[in-house]
């Protein structure tokens, strides 16, 4: 799936719904204060599930999952519990920019690095790309797996 000697692998892992947020100050709201994002998009602080897209402008399959998420987004901003932050693996901003505006992405986007990842509460590592992580209010995991993945959002992000 991925070339750039990125893994291929394709794991995904589930966990149980928890507890989701009640109070105005989660771990992530806090994290997202403290993000700098390239684009002009910024994401709620108050979303119950936060999914964090691993994609790059230079990867073909992420261009090719990429007009669905979008789609699903658009599905996904009428409940408005979920939100969308772009992990850009592009090696210069320019390029994830470029990736952003040429599709019309209304997401919140940084550059990949260990302290972005650290910030926002991605657990582990990510050796391949497209790929989506799926976190709730409080950081705790819920679902990681291919970015093909994103269309099964509402099983990992259950409505109260």
């Amino acid at each position: 799936m991925m070339t750039a000697g990125l893994s291929t692998a394709n794991t995904a892992e589930s966990a149980p719904s928890v507890a989701t947020n009640d109070c105005a100050t989660t771990a992530i709201s806090q994290s997202i204060e403290r993000t700098d994002f390239i684009t002009p998009h910024k994401p709620s602080a108050t979303a119950k599930y936060y999914m964090y897209l691993c994609t790059a402008f230079w990867c073909a399959p992420c261009r090719r999952e990429f007009p669905n998420i979008i789609a699903e987004y658009k599905e996904m901003k009428k409940d408005n519990h979920v939100e969308v932050i772009v992990l850009s693996f592009d090696h210069h901003i320019s390029g994830a920019l470029r990736y952003l505006e040429l599709y019309d992405a209304p997401f919140a986007a940084v550059m990949y690095n260990s302290k972005q990842r650290t910030q926002l509460g991605v657990p582990g590592d990510i050796d391949c790309i497209p790929y989506i992580y799926v976190v709730d209010a409080n950081g705790n995991f819920i679902h990681r797996g291919h970015a093909s993945t994103f269309q099964n959002w509402r099983q990992y992000t259950k409505k109260d």
